[in-house]
């Protein structure tokens, strides 16, 4: 994973998320693959499976639970960075905080987070920009870390 974190553009990039370390932004980047073989931030959700089922019917729509089509070590690796990216990021806390008081329900809110995150990290991957929030010198430091082959720092 260290490798690949080392030689993947993308890795180093999800890297500038403060929480993200080499072996989450390897493991997430190594299920996107290319950005650009998904034409919006939809298609990526809906990869991961984490979009609503939808049961139609002439004019009723009915959105229920995600679909969890897709790789559950795909979702799973996003839970985590849902988890991580939380305690380290207030913005998205708050965005969090806000949608779990919103519905009454920290897995909706856990769902709608990773949602939002899935579109972040779609804009990052498709424009080469990094994290908003980026604390440049822990991405520094990650780095540095990185080419010298020694531990990780969050």
């Amino acid at each position: 994973m260290r490798e690949n974190a080392r030689v993947n553009d993308d890795a180093k990039l999800l890297m500038t998320i403060p929480g993200i370390d080499c072996y989450l932004a390897s493991l997430i980047s190594s299920f996107i693959g290319d950005v650009n073989r998904f034409p919006s931030d939809d298609h990526l959700a809906s990869f991961f499976g984490i979009v609503p089922t939808s049961r139609d019917s002439a004019d009723v729509k009915r959105r229920g639970k995600m679909t969890k089509d897709g790789s559950s070590i795909a979702r799973w690796t996003l839970s985590v960075i849902v988890d991580t990216v939380t305690q380290h990021n207030p913005p998205i806390k708050d965005y969090y905080q806000s949608v779990k008081k919103r519905t009454d329900s920290g897995k909706l809110a856990h769902v709608s987070t990773m949602r939002k995150l899935t579109r972040m990290l779609y804009h990052m991957l498709k424009t080469r920009e990094h994290w908003r929030w980026e604390n440049t010198l822990l991405t520094e430091r990650k780095l540095a870390r990185l080419q010298l082959g020694g531990g990780d720092v969050s």
